[in-house]
């Protein structure tokens, strides 16, 4: 037997994508000479591929016990462990690849990939050029290079570094992928669209690239369109639950969808990623003991200048220290002011970007927390499925996302009795809910904040009426509504503020929407992302009424405008999503702005444009009012919100105990 020979059929076969006959030939090779260095190599190589990682381990190592001095080995070894999710084993075999050969590019440019999804930005820069250096054409490293400066936010850099990629190799699809994101995140979000559609012409089954296009198209308010590009990623890689995640995110959007098919769907979530955890959950060791003191676990890639900060912080300034030992589990790819402030208030601070959910679980359990709250849900960066590991033996889903996560693992969802009466949204859940008795969030407005003007109505000689919502958010029932409230008022303007505006042709579609209802384009002002908190609230003082958006409610931007003395008129719902301006306005003492109906939301508005004396009076006292609300009573808040983690603990006890 030609054992040269069958090598190269065998490797024929394989970069043909013929694997069973790769495979059968390799292992032969292997029966007749065990010691041969490049079978057990490719055959582990082979195994990788396959997603038989373990397998794939045993044979390159055998390999690597026969030559030690083997860089290519210890680089396909380094794939391996990272796609097994061990970073850190990963980085050991990249640095052995490289002490086995200094010369070799490829070791350096995924030694550099995976420091960056450790977050050690500044050693993966030094990896990624070193490749550079040896290989002045290596696209990929310059590819890897713009997604280092990408996670940075240096998106000029990041932009310059894809482009030198493109230079080299014009027909790699991740590179095209890649310049979409960062024209998403500048909002540039047509550009970002032409992007993702070439990554898919040169790679039609790009994953990636369609969920990519969805979360864009999603921000440009085409939900059915973004759904179809959700969808499609799920049949190209059915097994990536972030695309899963953001599929049920966007669903929320859509008013096609009634809470009970959302609901139904995340059920599928569970059954078909978390599920396989249940079997593999260990026995919780916590103490049972009802009155003893507690360890809280945040989990959130949000600690920083977030939405969710100004709900969280609040709260972890504010937690009884002598009763609870409060841990911080932080996902945040670029600390900021914020991030730095929260950790303040946190008894112990963990820093998980980087590491696995199994890492993560691991950690949870060696801290012994007894009730771990997730923070995220299925938004961007979540870790969903750390919480299908039951790292805790309570866990709660709060805050971060406005529905059911659907795991069976996660035990309670915190609402109140306002987003969620009793007897009428339980069967959306699969958690126990648990009312707090007043409001389900605690609000805290940057300190920084700017001063109310006069009434603009009075100013200008007419009413303005705005939304700063995300455009996601912005159905096309709500624009027909508005236009309707528009063409009553004919003197009245709409100013409405997102950072899908500064994209030209959301701005023009959305232009076309208010014609088509009658409304001329010198009666809508469309704003675009304003980069700082304080510019954000000042233009809140060009208007007068803020109109919330449905069925998926504002909740940061209806505490904001109220803040601003701007009163919000909401439409409720029988969903979650679609009652968060019910809690808000309830609690902040002006019930009389949720309408029950499309025509009492008008009629809302179209009789508070007739009474300015009322408008002028609430801009004046609303601040004053929302600060001395369940909503801004940070004391009263914290003590149901601890008396609720009590009552869970105890009832946990109570079960374990029995």
């Amino acid at each position: 037997m030609d054992i040269d020979r069958e090598l190269q059929t065998a490797l024929a076969h394989h970069q043909a994508g013929d694997l069973p006959q790769a495979e059968l030939i390799y292992k032969n090779i292997v029966s007749i000479q065990p010691d041969n260095v490049d079978a057990l190599h490719l055959l582990g190589v082979l195994e990788h591929q396959s997603g038989k990682y373990d397998t794939a381990i045993k044979y390159i190592e055998q390999a690597l016990q026969i030559d030690p001095h083997f860089p290519e080995a210890y680089n396909n070894l380094g794939n391996v462990y990272k796609d097994k999710g061990q970073f850190d084993e990963a980085i050991r075999y990249y640095r052995k690849a490289i002490e086995s050969n200094p010369n070799f590019a490829a070791a350096f440019n995924n030694l550099g990939n995976i420091l960056r999804e450790k977050n050690r930005f500044d050693e993966a820069i030094t990896c990624s050029r070193k490749a550079i250096q040896i290989d002045p054409k290596f696209a990929a490293a310059y590819n890897n290079l713009g997604n280092i400066y990408l996670e940075k936010k240096q998106l000029e850099e990041a932009i310059m570094n894809y482009q030198k990629a493109l230079q080299y190799n014009s027909s790699m699809p991740e590179i095209y992928n890649n310049l979409g994101n960062i024209f998403k995140d500048k909002g540039q979000l047509e550009k970002a669209i032409s992007f993702y559609k070439q990554a898919i012409k040169l790679l039609p089954s790009f994953a990636d690239a369609y969920n990519n296009f969805g979360n864009t198209l999603k921000d440009q308010g085409k939900l059915d369109e973004a759904e179809a590009n959700h969808r499609k990623a799920l049949e190209i890689e059915p097994d990536r639950a972030v695309f899963f995640s953001n599929l049920l995110f966007a669903m929320n959007y859509n008013p096609r969808f009634d809470a009970q098919t959302i609901s139904n769907e995340h059920l599928k979530f569970d059954e078909r990623y978390a599920k396989q955890f249940q079997s593999s959950t260990l026995q919780h060791t916590n103490e049972p003991l009802p009155h003893r003191g507690l360890k809280i676990g945040y989990v959130s890639p949000d600690f920083k200048g977030h939405s969710v900060s100004f709900f969280i912080e609040p709260v972890l300034s504010a937690h009884t220290r002598d009763l609870f030992e409060i841990f911080c589990y932080s996902d945040v790819q670029i600390p900021d002011k914020t991030t730095r402030r929260i950790q303040e208030y946190s008894d112990q601070w963990r820093d998980i970007t980087g590491m696995s959910d199994n890492e993560v679980a691991g950690l949870i359990r060696k801290d012994m927390i007894d009730i771990l709250i997730d923070l995220a849900g299925h938004t961007a960066y979540n870790r969903i499925l750390l919480f299908a590991r039951k790292p805790a033996p309570l866990q709660i889903s709060w805050i971060g996302y406005p529905g059911t996560t659907g795991l069976k693992a996660m035990d309670y969802k915190i609402v109140d009795n306002y987003t969620d009466p009793i007897g009428m949204t339980e069967k959306f859940y699969t958690e126990k809910l648990l009312r707090l008795p007043e409001s389900f969030l605690c609000y805290q407005q940057d300190k920084d904040t700017p001063g109310i003007t006069e009434l603009p109505a009075i100013a200008v000689g007419h009413v303005t009426f705005g939304s700063f919502n995300n455009f996601s958010k912005v159905s096309s029932e709500a624009i027909a509504l508005w236009s309707g409230i528009l063409r009553t008022i004919p003197d009245s303007r709409l100013i409405m503020k997102t950072k899908s505006l500064s994209d030209e042709n959301t701005r023009n579609q959305t232009v076309e929407k208010f014609l088509r209802e009658g409304i001329s384009t010198d009666r809508i002002d469309l704003l675009s992302w304003e980069p700082t908190l304080k510019g954000h609230l000042e233009i809140y003082n060009r208007i007068d009424i803020a109109l919330d958006t449905f069925p998926y409610n504002g909740t940061t931007t209806t505490c904001e405008a109220l803040w601003m003395g701007v009163p919000v008129i909401s439409l409720a719902g029988s969903s979650h999503i679609s009652r968060v301006g019910v809690s808000l306005l309830s609690n902040a003492g002006i019930p009389e702005f949720i309408a029950r109906s499309a025509d009492e939301y008008a009629d809302i508005a179209i009789k508070l444009t007739q009474d300015l004396s009322r408008l002028k009076m609430l801009r004046g006292n609303l601040r004053h009012m929302l600060s001395q609300s369940p909503l801004c009573n940070t004391k009263r808040f914290m003590a149901n919100l601890e008396q609720c983690y009590r009552i869970v603990w105890e009832n946990w006890c109570n079960t374990i105990n029995s």
